[in-house]
């Protein structure tokens, strides 16, 4: 685990899987608007057709960054991506894109994402806030908000943390549950909220300090035109949210 000392707002997104319009849309986005710290939660590879350049581009800027379950399953190749399919149609689609994956991704990525990190401990003014990729217990662990509360309750005690910031649904939310609130930063790159932009967090430590609503999920387009002509260059299914038509 760790720790980085944060006083300011910061933003932090997560699963991006190689969508790299979408990412550089992102880091765009944070410096027009001047955040000085990024925090990423992991999940740069995996359905995407832009891999290694997602992951370098994340590396050479230097930002501190989470394993992901698909991080995790390419970068020491396991053979699985830790994911969970619901229908037959989703785990043709990951078995498509694990195994383009695993075969693209350069051994120059697959170290890098051996190197990342289980978790981070940020210091706040708020105190100490928890950033994970599934949940504090598992990598991949799905924490959706309609969690059952008794479940959440139990997560917020046995991790007391003022917040706990993490991603892997691709579902943003935030849900206070006791003295803990859970925020899901959604996906940089795949959302499945219905909407098709990207989407991050920003963070603001000091608010949270006065017990204001302290997160604002911010939501970018991208040249997604640009993504689907990325993607007819491989073998992998689409899986992206497309714009509403004009």
């Amino acid at each position: 685990m760790k720790t980085i000392e944060i006083k300011d707002p910061f933003a932090v997104f997560s699963d991006v899987h190689g969508n790299l319009p979408a990412l550089e849309a992102i880091l765009a986005d944070i410096e027009r608007r001047k955040v000085a710290r990024t925090l990423c939660l992991g999940d740069l590879v995996g359905y995407g057709p832009s891999p290694n350049e997602v992951a370098l581009l994340v590396r050479d800027r230097a930002i501190p960054t989470l394993m992901g379950n698909y991080d995790q399953g390419i970068g020491f190749e396991t053979g699985d991506c830790g994911c969970v399919y619901k229908t037959d149609e989703q785990r043709a689609e990951g078995a498509v894109s694990l195994a383009w994956t695993q075969d693209v991704a350069t051994a120059e990525v697959k170290a890098y994402l051996r190197t990342l990190e289980d978790r981070f401990l940020l210091q706040t003014p708020a105190g100490d806030i928890l950033a994970v990729h599934g949940s504090p217990r598992r990598i991949n662990e799905y924490l959706f908000e309609d969690r059952p509360a008794t479940a959440m309750e139990r997560m917020a005690r046995e991790y007391p943390y003022p917040a706990i910031l993490f991603g892997h649904t691709h579902i943003p939310y935030a849900r206070p549950v006791g003295e803990t609130t859970f925020v899901n930063v959604g996906s940089g790159g795949r959302p499945k909220d219905g909407d098709w932009r990207a989407c991050y967090a920003i963070v603001d430590p000091g608010k949270l300090a006065a017990g204001e609503p302290f997160v604002e999920f911010v939501r970018v387009p991208y040249d997604y035109e640009r993504l689907t002509e990325l993607l007819a260059t491989t073998p992998l299914i689409t899986g992206f949210a497309a714009p509403p038509a004009s």
